[in-house]
């Protein structure tokens, strides 16, 4: 993997060369802060592949056209940037998606959210660098965003809706913008993976979803797991993957659930941070699955 970044960015804090967080300052306030579409031509890539859950794109039209239509939904939608990680060639973001919903009577909600970001380069990349396919992404910063895997809680997202009683929004991130990039981690990675491969068994200072503001309960209980993807900025990881387990109260059936989280790792153990999940789609698996047996 290349060593350097060609062309720092006007705003890159730090000692490392950063080119892919002024790309993902742009999808977020020009984006989907600013709701305008016309941003996508020249900060996302025609090829552009996203995952959230069971829904993946792999052709940036048929994104935006998706998120125009959540936009729609909510008109006043806002992004709130809770925490971010970049080592120059990848990036990854803890926010909450917050607005009110013209389906459900005005009702407002705001549900958390994380998404890990690839970009491309027009910068020359070493022999041994990881192909698109790696879990470490392309391993290349350049000048659009190309791939992006997320997950967000829309089971959250469905209880607020329903009650009328949306949560709070987290605190912001004082200078998400000026965050400086790090070194990847392969060390702090290898933790992570190990937590994700034995089903991310409870940590008590990473909080699952809206745990915090919801005694629901997380939808499996998990017997292992597999990655996606995984990113890291020193001591700071974020993945994406999938748990496979049976549910979580015991009333039968069996599932796999997506799965993304943002955390930091501590003396060989990871300390803290958050875990979204398709809960969503995973109670639904369940519920097949029940029938089918």
């Amino acid at each position: 993997m290349s060593a350097e970044v060609a062309g720092v960015e006007k705003g890159s804090v730090g000692a490392v060369p950063d080119r892919v967080l002024p790309l993902v300052r742009r999808w977020t306030v020009s984006w989907l802060n600013g709701h305008d579409p016309a941003a996508c031509e020249d900060l996302l890539a025609e090829d552009y592949r996203l995952r959230i859950g069971t829904f993946e794109v792999d052709r940036r039209d048929d994104y935006v056209e998706a998120t125009v239509g959540q936009l729609a939904q909510f008109p006043g939608l806002v992004l709130t940037v809770h925490d971010v990680l970049t080592n120059g060639r990848q990036a990854a973001v803890h926010f909450t998606e917050h607005g009110v919903s013209l389906r459900h009577d005005g009702n407002a909600a705001a549900w958390t959210g994380v998404v890990l970001f690839d970009s491309d380069s027009d910068s020359d990349s070493d022999s041994d660098s990881d192909s698109d396919s790696g879990v470490r992404g392309n391993g290349a910063g350049g000048d659009r965003l190309t791939r992006a895997w997320a997950e967000e809680d829309y089971a959250a997202r469905r209880r607020q809706l329903a009650s009328g009683t949306p949560d709070p929004v987290g605190s912001p991130a004082v200078a998400p913008w000026d965050t400086p990039a790090e070194p990847a981690d392969p060390t702090a990675e290898s933790v992570v993976l190990a937590w994700l491969e034995a089903g991310l068994p409870a940590v008590e200072g990473v909080v699952w979803d809206d745990a915090d503001l919801d005694d629901a309960g997380p939808a499996l209980t998990a017997h292992g797991g597999e990655v996606d993807v995984v990113v890291s900025a020193g001591s700071r990881v974020a993945f994406h993957g999938r748990l496979a387990g049976a549910a979580a109260d015991g009333s039968g059936g069996s599932a796999v659930m997506d799965v993304a989280g943002f955390v930091t790792v501590v003396d060989g153990k990871v300390a803290s941070g958050v875990v979204v999940s398709d809960r969503l789609a995973a109670r639904s698996a369940l519920k097949k699955s029940r029938q089918a047996d």
